[in-house]
């Protein structure tokens, strides 16, 4: 009887063991397209901002991934670590992070889904870091084409926020763009800088660069003849000026110089010493903003005042 059994088990052996090899491969297949899930644990590698160390790790998670066989079998090259790095405008001492599904590494070309992240919500600890606003010192270059005039340059904002370490930060008094030359320019112009951030350290700044505008105008020169000297308001007791009237020399912006008049520029007499023959009068120029004036000459004699005849009773 059993000689019977193996006669009939070795029977066409070869075809036995290929429908055996075929059953078994299309188990595989078979179970290869059914879902199941997968627990794996992951790292966090979270990163602070310059200068503020991190106090403890973050630790791990545990990431729960659902797929059919042959996807989770992808798997394999999954990274072992979620990385983050803690935004550089953050400046509390306590970062909050909810881990999303996006944020589990999947390798490219795995169908699969994160099912669950356990824990989800991530408490991270940094060293602490103060605040301080410091003025921009600016290191821009403004070129102006010969017979232009360079007006209304200005740095916006003209202050920023520095945040970092208290005995880093307490150092700094002012932060200066890095040095720029604006060439060849007519017109109103604007230009981004960017902050030089290298002497900072560990400190970080907001914002990184600050705009430089300004406007370069046709430059106008002009004369004015006859211009009236006003002695200032004392000094000049039993003095007078010997030359009354003066040439007036402007420039500015061309439109704010073909506008003026003679009326719109004053000639101030200043007394230097004390007494004639010595005593002088030095003569300065007001005139409207953004435009600049000589007095040809720029200084003027004096004469002792002649005395007034007494009046009839």
């Amino acid at each position: 009887m059993a000689n019977k059994l193996g006669q009939a088990i070795a029977r066409n052996w070869p075809i036995k063991l290929a429908a055996l090899f075929f059953a078994v491969m299309l188990y595989v297949a078979v179970a290869a397209q059914q879902p199941i899930t997968q627990s794996f644990t992951l790292r966090l590698d979270v990163d602070g901002p310059p200068g503020r160390p991190i106090k403890q790790p973050a630790g791990e998670v545990a990431v729960l991934i659902s797929g059919k066989g042959s996807e989770l079998f992808k798997l394999r090259a999954l990274p072992r670590v979620i990385p983050k790095a803690i935004p550089d405008t953050f400046s509390g001492s306590i970062w909050h992070w909810r881990l999303q599904a996006s944020d589990v590494p999947i390798p490219k070309g795995a169908d699969v889904l994160v099912a669950d992240i356990t824990p989800r919500d991530i408490e991270v600890r940094l060293d602490s870091a103060v605040h301080k606003d410091v003025r921009v010192a600016s290191r821009v270059t403004v070129q102006a084409d010969s017979g232009f005039l360079i007006q209304g340059l200005s740095v916006l904002p003209s202050t920023v926020t520095l945040i970092g370490p208290a005995k880093s930060v307490v150092a700094i008094d002012s932060v200066a763009t890095v040095a720029t030359t604006i060439s060849s320019t007519n017109g109103p112009f604007f230009h981004t800088v960017p902050l030089d951030t290298s002497p900072l350290g560990p400190v970080r700044v907001l914002p990184r660069e600050v705009r430089v505008s300004g406007e370069v105008l046709p430059l106008l020169q002009r004369s004015f003849t006859g211009v009236v000297v006003t002695p200032a308001a004392t000094g000049f007791a039993g003095l007078t000026l010997a030359t009354e009237r003066v040439v007036v020399e402007v420039s500015g912006p061309e439109a704010r110089v073909q506008a003026l008049t003679r009326d719109s520029l004053r000639v101030v007499a200043h007394l230097v010493g004390h007494a004639a023959p010595d005593a002088y009068a030095r003569l300065t120029v007001a005139a409207p903003p953004g435009i600049t004036g000589r007095a040809v000459p720029d200084s003027v004699g004096l004469k002792t005042a002649p005395k007034r005849k007494p009046g009839r009773g």
